[in-house]
């Protein structure tokens, strides 16, 4: 890397970094009660919440969990959108490529509607969505047996997709109350309403695990770009790369959208983002989609609460709505002239 191109990407970082910063002390003040900046850095001066007040509560208890969840699902979410965007080779591949997302929610509407795992409690939806993603990524690797062609990969992920699905419309056909059907749906739709302190821990560590692989991979994967056979000629184990890479990334996924439901476009949209922002190499690319997820799944957590208050848009619509146009900007702007 050349010492000018280094620089733009330390300022890129850095740029970036001081944006997610900001954007998390003004995420905090968002609602359906608004606190003023200025407030909200006095309350977290002042200490514990027992002797901040009101704001404190709110902001302790309820906004901070939220907002530092929402900065780590960004993150992993883009990191593993991007790891699978290389391994397969496909840019339009996304987290939920291996049937991770379809998986969970299998898993999470038969808690929700059959009460499986009940003496779980209120961590029933998570297990059986974490469960069922399990599922659907163990099947997925099972048909892909000892093949490294990531076609065969992204074709076997989109059968497992397409039957979960139908399984978990199923199991909501099969409801016999309104109120479990709106309740499955609206994990389906995605939200981080009701993230507490407790969930934060596995996000961390999900989201400095990810991070970790790709940066210990990123030489790998760099050759990877090059095609497979430069990568065997390298001494790459392509096979093996692509196993732990599915491993990382689906579990990652599936721990994150155990908890949230599914959110959608996030892993899709930010490497591509990122790949403008700062080229193909992977030891830049993972920085830059870490702080860049953050910040775009922060803001669009934020629209999500504020945009109908006192009532709270699901999350995955957002980012649908925002994402799709977005995505079709990028790939316009990309390969526009790709075939004139």
């Amino acid at each position: 890397m050349g010492k000018g191109m280094h620089i733009n990407h330390m300022k890129t970082i850095l740029v970036l970094a001081l944006l997610l910063a900001v954007s998390m002390v003004l995420s905090l003040g968002f609602g359906s009660v608004s606190i003023p900046p200025e407030r909200i850095v006095q309350t977290l001066m002042s200490g514990s919440p027992d002797t901040a007040g009101t704001n404190g509560m709110v902001l302790y208890t309820i906004r901070m969990p939220r907002t530092l969840f929402a900065v780590c699902a960004g993150a992993g979410l883009s990191l593993a959108g991007l790891l699978l965007q290389t391994i397969t080779r496909n840019e339009l591949a996304d987290p939920y490529v291996l049937g991770v997302s379809s998986g969970a929610s299998t898993g999470a509407v038969c808690a929700i509607i059959w009460g499986a795992f009940a003496f779980l409690g209120a961590y029933a939806v998570p297990f059986s969505a974490l469960l069922g993603a399990t599922v659907a990524t163990v099947l997925a690797v099972f048909f892909v047996g000892k093949s490294s062609n990531p076609t065969k990969l992204v074709l076997i992920g989109m059968g497992m997709s397409a039957l979960f699905s139908a399984l978990t419309m199923l199991v909501i056909y099969s409801a016999n109350h309104e109120a479990q059907v709106r309740s499955a749906m609206f994990w389906l739709l995605g939200s981080l309403s009701g993230i507490a302190w407790g969930d934060l821990p596995l996000a961390a560590i999900v989201c400095l695990g990810i991070f970790t692989f790709l940066q210990l991979v990123r030489h790998e994967l760099d050759i990877l770009l090059l095609g497979e056979i430069e990568a065997h000629a390298l001494g790459i184990s392509v096979k093996k790369l692509q196993l732990a890479a599915v491993a990382a990334s689906s579990l990652a996924v599936a721990a994150l959208v155990a908890k949230a439901g599914i959110i959608g476009f996030v892993g899709l949209i930010v490497p591509h983002i990122a790949r403008i922002l700062s080229g193909a190499k992977h030891g830049r690319l993972t920085v830059v989609c870490t702080l860049l997820g953050g910040c775009v799944l922060l803001w669009a957590d934020v629209l999500s609460r504020t945009l109908f208050r006192p009532e709270e848009l699901p999350i995955g619509v957002l980012t649908a709505c925002l994402g799709a146009p977005l995505f079709i900007w990028i790939i316009c702007r990309r390969y526009g002239d790709a075939y004139d």
